[in-house]
């Protein structure tokens, strides 16, 4: 592992107690920290804060639903924006990102409740695969904290809520997210191509309508190694470094990665159906860093944080799709790269129609996501998740310490000294299980920044 990242190892009693861990504290009395967001009401509420709730919640959603990084991050931004314009409704915060509606004003007894019901609602519509059953039992527990808030005061949130939900709802309708055009892939060296009787992964999603951006393409990078053909990259020495780099310490049963850049390999994966995928874990590190640093936090606090995180997210994936497949340098992934060299000569490369990644299912198959691999999609997601963070705390040294659902990590926790040194790592893992070259990382951890300043400068705030 880099010298620049540090990082250690700690062992959770059980991944089930950590799970647990991160509801109940976000419901927990909390410690007498001082409030030091200087535009955030007072609020009785201490940290029984449902905001927090449902970004926990949702979690077991994105489990549930699996599948590419941009439906998650889309559902999770009609969310918290619905969350956000309900709270900001009640006591202004910030601008309105759709919904400013007067009709609860300086109702602080209807916060909660609509809370509840802009997540529920906004969650049922960008999620109709969940079980209900499932959503309504969320809900149900929800309404069931502790609040103060008469009856006639919630029935006002309620309504507030359904109509924040439903205002995004709207926005969303046509936003290019349902568009299943099949994809035609280029088989020609260089170029990626789909596994073996699997659909490419979201060759559309590059498409959507983002949330913030001016324009799906406003941060696309240049090409690979900054080369003007496919064929004059894949005959430089760069992309022999590139190559080489990912053949010996991205395999698996590779002798020159360490157990610490295994487990970071690991920890940061998240891939297989089942866990809460890479936007899952930047949710879960986003309440990690919040109740460590806002213990005393209110629900405006926080709606505007998880408002700001989950747009750049979702602008994120939109921008990362679309360099993937919208472009002319579909790149094809280091196993193709490594196994198909003799397709594409270059005298310092040697193929081993042999190698295979360390990433693989809980059976030990090995596999790599199944998309171009320009640009990273876990490097450009943590960028900016950690932009965000770095511009709402006003510092980048934020040291945390931050879990995983990934089969081969179970229980494991890493510590972080900085929000970009974890960042940088869930960059550099992705070469570690073998399925990114270092200029896919770099490119995508730049344009994810790019993405989550522009989100800060120009929405909510």
């Amino acid at each position: 592992m880099p010298g620049s990242i540090r990082s250690r190892r700690t062992v959770m009693k059980a991944a089930v107690a950590g799970a647990a861990l991160v509801c109940l504290t976000s419901l927990a009395p909390a410690s007498a920290a001082p409030m030091t967001s200087a535009t955030a009401p007072e609020t009785a509420m201490g940290t029984n804060d449902h905001v927090l709730y449902w970004n926990n919640a949702v979690l077991d959603v994105f489990r549930q639903v699996g599948g590419t990084p941009g439906p998650l991050t889309r559902g999770g931004a009609m969310m918290n924006i619905a969350v956000y314009d309900a709270v900001n409704s009640i006591n202004t915060i910030g601008k309105p990102y759709l919904t400013k509606d007067s009709s609860a004003a300086g109702v602080t007894g209807a916060l909660n409740t609509a809370i509840d019901y802009a997540a529920y609602t906004s969650l049922k519509s960008a999620f109709p695969n969940y079980p209900s059953s499932d959503l309504d039992a969320k809900l149900k527990t929800a309404l069931a904290l502790p609040d103060s808030g008469t009856s006639g005061e919630k029935d006002q949130g309620r309504q507030l809520g359904i109509k924040t939900a439903e205002a995004i709802i709207a926005d969303r309708a046509n936003d290019g997210s349902a568009d299943t055009a099949a994809y035609t892939a280029t088989i020609a060296p260089g170029h990626w191509r789909p596994a073996e009787g699997k659909p490419a992964g979201a060759p559309n999603w590059g498409k959507v309508k983002p949330f913030a951006l001016a324009s799906r393409s406003q941060f696309r990078p240049g090409p690979p190694g900054g080369f003007d053909t496919p064929e004059a990259m894949l005959k430089s020495s760069e992309y022999a470094q590139q190559v080489n780099e990912i053949k010996r310490i991205g395999s698996k049963d590779s002798t020159e990665r360490t157990a610490d850049q295994t487990q970071a390999a690991h920890f940061w994966a998240n891939d297989v159906d089942g866990t809460y995928k890479p936007v899952g874990q930047q949710y879960d590190h986003a309440l990690a860093v919040f109740q460590k640093y806002r213990p005393n936090g209110s629900s405006y606090e926080s709606a505007k944080l998880f408002g700001l995180t989950s747009i750049a997210l979702a602008d994120a994936a939109i921008a990362i799709w679309d360099s993937k497949y919208d472009t002319d340098w579909d790149l094809w992934r280091p196993v193709h790269a490594i196994n198909l060299a003799d397709q594409a000569p270059n005298a310092d490369i040697t193929a081993d129609p042999n190698w295979q990644p360390l990433e693989s299912d809980t059976a030990g198959n090995s596999f790599t996501p199944n998309f171009p691999t320009y640009v990273s999609g876990h490097s450009g997601i943590a960028a900016a998740w950690a932009g965000i963070l770095r511009n709402y705390f006003g510092r980048d040294d934020l040291s945390f310490t931050g879990g995983t659902d990934d089969p081969f990590a179970k229980g494991v926790t890493r510590t972080f000294p900085s929000l970009s040194a974890a960042a940088q790592e869930k960059a550099d893992s992705r070469k570690y299980i073998g399925v990114h070259f270092e200029w896919d990382n770099a490119a995508a951890l730049k344009m994810g920044y790019q993405v989550s300043d522009h989100v800060y400068a120009n929405v909510l705030n």
